[in-house]
């Protein structure tokens, strides 16, 4: 029996095969068209069980080969063939197989080179789609047309960035519900979910209901979503850094008023209106331009709508994350943002939250409630309103924590060498506006201890706790020292 195969749809094997057996089973492959000349299908029974078997392998068709064994296809294989749906083809002797293998092979070679040119020519649609200037919103309404679905492109956070049709509520909200499921990636249901990376980070996904037509085109669309996106942190990682300039002017109060709300105008701005500053902080002090750099790479910065106005201003100051809000913004909503993208680069990472003024005295206010907020540790912090001890700690140019701990070393070194309490009954005993009573009572201790405490005190600092100027020195090299610490909590009873 000479038999040959041409695959349709996406194989053709050239040369064609040979097989002299009638076992299919072990090299029939879906989608392939079975060529036989049937020389042992002698029997209407033989030749319907070589049809059963051919289907039962995947064949898409069979091609009988007439003239040789055969005047005319036999009957009962035309018969099997119809009543299983296999396709059934004549081949005349005058007909060689490997002119049927060619011609199937050139269809599919042709069908290949129509199907590339249409993916080169949705490829074509979507840069030029991506170079009209209206960014994301015309790049998924091309895409949409393609895969015939909702399509919308949401950052890591779940916020919308683009959609099309632009009221693409549902698939929105649907790709939400998907993420509460499955938060480390797609489910088996919903909507897809494609990560874009920028810069090496997922920092969006594209959704869309179903691929259709256009599941070739996705990966290329994943690509040039990544480079709109990568456009956009550019623009804004310039327009960032402006603005760092002049957060960190008004802070340092080295800029005029007037000036400073001329600038912040520029981006959107209205000082007269009140707004509150919002801190965040991944890494303890001392942690320098390393910290700095990985703050500039988060993938925090692609947030916001692409083609509108940022809500918020946010920079990168320092070793600070910062927003600021207007007054009706919801701060609570951008702090647990700064929490979750700071928590993957430290988990001692801090968020503060400042108080809400007008003007750029406001701003600066605010600032300091935040960095003070802080100091609190991990975690989101809202900031107490500012007073003098405080602001005079917020200072970045007064080296307030190096003379706190030189003013203290004597304390502390003779705590830690008697293991004894005079940092804790200091601290009492200023917060208790010098009451020997109220600090007794607090720390269990007798009365007469406490006043051999402060004579230590006073002794080993070398300064009078009857004077102000001294007792306030004392204080704010307490708070500097200790920002965190609660007054009367003895290290013993």
């Amino acid at each position: 029996m000479r038999e040959e195969r041409v695959v349709l749809e996406h194989r053709v094997d050239v040369p064609a095969e040979r097989r002299e057996t009638g076992d299919l089973d072990s090299a029939q492959q879906d989608g392939e068209l079975l060529l036989t000349t049937g020389l042992r299908q002698r029997t209407a029974a033989a030749q319907s069980a070589f049809v059963r078997r051919v289907a039962a392998a995947g064949a898409s068709g069979l091609g009988f080969g007439t003239g040789l064994s055969h005047p005319t296809v036999p009957r009962a294989t035309v018969a099997e063939a119809e009543r299983l749906g296999l396709a059934v083809l004549e081949v005349p002797y005058e007909t060689p197989f490997i002119a049927v293998n060619r011609l199937v092979a050139e269809r599919i070679a042709a069908e290949d080179h129509s199907a590339q040119r249409r993916l080169v020519d949705q490829h074509d649609l979507l840069v030029q789609a991506l170079l009209t200037g209206e960014g994301l919103t015309a790049l998924l309404r091309v895409l949409r047309h393609a895969c015939g679905s909702e399509v919308a492109v949401v950052d890591r956070h779940g916020s919308l960035l683009a959609a099309a049709p632009e009221r693409a509520g549902a698939l929105v909200e649907e790709v939400r519900a998907a993420e509460l499921e499955s938060p480390d990636g797609p489910g088996q249901a919903g909507p897809l979910r494609l990560p874009v990376q920028v810069d090496g980070m997922v920092a969006a996904y594209l959704c869309l209901r179903s691929a259709g037509r256009a599941a070739d085109v996705l990966p290329y669309a994943v690509r040039l979503v990544g480079l709109e996106l990568t456009r956009r942190q550019a623009h804004l990682a310039g327009r960032r850094e402006l603005v760092s300039q002049v957060v960190e002017d008004i802070v340092r109060d080295v800029i005029a008023p007037a000036a400073a709300e001329r600038r912040l105008a520029a981006f959107g701005l209205d000082t007269t209106a009140a707004h509150r500053v919002v801190l965040g902080c991944p890494a303890p002090e001392g942690e320098g331009p390393a910290a700095d750099r990985r703050l500039a790479r988060l993938p925090w910065l692609t947030a916001g709508h692409p083609d509108s106005p940022e809500p918020v201003l946010t920079a990168v100051v320092g070793r600070y994350l910062v927003a600021v809000l207007p007054q009706n913004a919801s701060v609570d909503k951008l702090a647990r943002r700064f929490g979750t993208a700071l928590s993957g680069l430290d988990t001692r990472a801090s968020v503060g939250i400042g108080g809400c003024y007008r003007g750029v005295d406001g701003l600066r206010w605010s600032w300091f409630e935040a960095q003070a907020a802080l100091t609190r540790g991990p975690g989101i912090h809202s900031g107490d309103p500012l007073n003098l001890p405080r602001l005079l700690l917020s200072s970045p140019d007064l080296p307030l924590k190096q003379l706190a701990t030189e003013v203290l070393r004597p304390l502390t070194r003779f705590d830690e060498s008697n293991n004894a309490d005079l940092v804790t009954t200091l601290h009492a005993y200023l917060a208790a506006d010098c009451s020997v009573q109220t600090v007794a009572d607090r720390l269990y201790v007798h009365r007469n201890t406490v006043r051999y405490r402060l004579d230590q005190i006073e002794r080993l600092t070398g300064r009078s706790l009857q004077s102000m100027q001294d007792r306030f020195q004392l204080w704010l090299a307490l708070l500097a020292a200790f920002p965190d610490r609660e007054p009367a909590v003895p290290r013993h009873g």
